[in-house]
């Protein structure tokens, strides 16, 4: 059993030398998830919000951006089908209101795309149910 401490300690050594050196050799080695790129609606809300549901369909879609965002485009889909596009006048700012079509009952979608004023693009989705 003598024997066993030293070597045991010197294996916990060899290992702890080996992930330092990982981390020498690779910069992003123990960064996690610090290394993933966010979702790229995070910090956006919408109105109505994802997976919504209520017995009167909105007139508007309201999309607020934690920065400065342009509203390029905005799609609707009804109950699967086909996506139409819906008429976008958005200035850059953090919060843009569309006027919606007349919606009936069932499962909606709508889908956005937004540029910043640095080029950067975000795109999301916003699910919702009029009973």
């Amino acid at each position: 059993m003598r024997n066993f401490i030293p070597f045991a300690i010197v294996a916990a050594m060899l290992v702890s030398a080996g992930a330092a050196s990982a981390q020498t050799a690779d910069p992003h080695a123990g960064h996690g998830s610090m290394a993933m790129a966010a979702p790229a609606s995070a910090g956006v809300q919408t109105s109505p919000a994802d997976g919504s549901m209520s017995s009167t369909a909105p007139t508007a879609f309201t999309i607020t951006f934690p920065h400065a965002m342009t509203l390029k485009s905005l799609t609707l889909a009804t109950d699967g089908g086909r996506p139409t596009a819906v008429p976008v006048q958005a200035a850059a700012g953090t919060r843009a209101t569309v006027s919606l079509p007349a919606l009936g009952k069932g499962n909606h979608v709508l889908a956005w795309s937004a540029q910043g004023a640095d080029g950067h693009v975000m795109n999301g989705s916003t699910r919702f149910m009029v009973h």
